[in-house]
């Protein structure tokens, strides 16, 4: 995020509060539900910032950006970029002011929904599908669904409160002031439901979409109620005005010319599956059999762990391959992943057996799936004519022939070219070396025989 410096400086400083109480199952829903949509950094923010609450007395302490970024070490813009992640979830929400000491930002946190207002979210539960996979949500959904007694052979017995506890008469008439007070002062704020903002509404066209509607009788305070979740079915489904006006034509309730929301969005979804389902058959569709293909694998000589992928390839769809294969590693599937395959799949320039072979060798080979990675290596396929998950394979081969073979020629060009340390031979060691004859004078000898006669004496002998 190039502009993050433009609003955010490590010198800032900042202080924390909080709208809500943090429960540990607070903690719960947060890791599970919310840190697939926002990621690590936000996530850690978020903790971070709650452990930045500890009593009154220090709200009024401001701190430097400075220390943030150290605790997570992270630079500015990841930071700055996990802040609005926590907004637009509606986790915090950040007040600034500025004055003589410079620019001073308060964060006021808040609780995440609870698990059922969550998954009653249209937005937060597309969110987390896309992020997650259908698997994992379904998991998610049965951890924390809840299950109240309903049996009929059960008869409830529960105590009244006014029953166990004794309260004066007239203090339930007459609330204390005092309690009155504490009251007010113990009010806590709702968090914030993800919402669209408003330069997000106007990219729509409201106004043809009364227009066809003022065919059907749909009066425009009925849009202006359901706006945020029209425009939510028109964002994520791709529905213009016209379409949209139609479908909820369909769903009017003509007792009183209100819309049902509930069934417009089921048709929503039908409607997007049957249009897509016969596009999708025409691209995803395998051009040979299995058995075809791995006749064709056992002729190129494949091994056995390629045999493994051309097989895998006829039995998953690219989404649900790409979450089989990061569970095996213990791993999940992130949001930006799931949304860069499908952006891919949604070009239609390779069948899904290819796809799901690219799924494969990407997971196999780097940490992570991104967009830019997708794009460089499918473009590099649609070059060399890939259209059949053998192709994709023997495509795979040869790029990895080719890194080693320019791995090999690096290292030996390294090794010819590293210059020889030259080192001098001694005299002794070369081959014609001849040892000098020693000559010894008389004088020379008379001198041996005087020190070696002292020797002797002074030893006794």
């Amino acid at each position: 995020m190039a502009d993050a410096f433009d609003f955010l400086s490590p010198k800032d400083g900042f202080l924390v509060t909080k709208a809500n109480y943090l429960t540990d199952f607070d903690q719960t829903v947060v890791t599970y539900l919310y840190q697939p949509l926002m990621g690590a950094v936000a996530y850690s923010l978020y903790l971070l910032l709650w452990s930045q609450v500890k009593d009154v007395a220090s709200q009024h302490q401001f701190q430097t950006h400075a220390t943030l970024l150290n605790l997570l070490s992270v630079d500015l813009p990841a930071f700055y970029d996990g802040r609005s992640k926590l907004e637009a979830l509606g986790l915090i929400r950040t007040y600034q002011k500025n004055g003589e000491a410079g620019r001073q930002l308060v964060y006021e946190l808040y609780a995440p929904m609870k698990p059922d207002v969550f998954f009653k979210d249209d937005l937060l539960s597309v969110v987390l599908y896309e992020s997650v996979g259908e698997k994992r949500f379904i998991e998610l959904r049965e951890r924390f669904k809840l299950q109240p007694v309903r049996s009929q052979d059960y008869k409830e017995v529960s105590k009244n409160f006014l029953t166990v506890f004794h309260v004066q008469n007239d203090h339930l008439l007459n609330t204390p002031d005092g309690v009155a007070e504490t009251k007010s002062l113990y009010q806590q704020k709702s968090p914030n439901k993800p919402s669209f903002s408003a330069l997000e509404l106007q990219t729509f066209d409201w106004e043809l979409l009364q227009d066809v509607l003022g065919q059907r009788q749909i009066s425009p305070d009925e849009v202006l109620r359901n706006e945020q979740r029209l425009f939510n079915l028109h964002y994520f489904y791709g529905l213009d005005e016209i379409t949209l006006a139609n479908l909820m034509g369909t769903t009017m309730d003509a007792r009183d010319n209100t819309l049902n929301m509930e069934v417009l969005e089921q048709n929503v979804l039908g409607n997007y599956t049957r249009r897509h389902a016969a596009q999708n058959k025409v691209a995803t569709d395998s051009k040979y059999t299995l058995s075809e293909l791995q006749k064709q694998g056992q002729q190129a000589k494949f091994n056995e762990q390629e045999m493994q992928w051309l097989t895998d390839s006829q039995r998953y769809l690219p989404v649900d391959y790409l979450n089989d294969l990061k569970q095996k590693k213990h791993g999940y599937v992130a949001k930006n992943e799931i949304r860069a395959l499908k952006d891919l799949q949604g070009r239609y320039i390779f069948s899904n057996d290819v796809l799901n072979i690219l799924v494969a060798y990407i997971t196999e080979r780097y940490e992570g799936l991104t967009q830019a990675l997708l794009d460089r290596i499918a473009n590099q396929w649609a070059q060399k004519g890939v259209q059949t998950p053998v192709d994709a394979i023997q495509q795979i081969r040869q790029f990895q022939t080719a890194q080693t073979d320019k791995a090999k020629t690096k290292q030996n060009n390294r090794y010819q070219t590293k210059p020889t340390k030259q080192e001098t031979v001694p005299k002794w060691a070369q081959p014609d070396y001849q040892a000098p004859k020693e000559t010894t004078t008389k004088a020379d000898q008379n001198q041996v025989d005087q020190l070696l006669k002292k020797i002797r004496e002074g030893r006794g002998e």
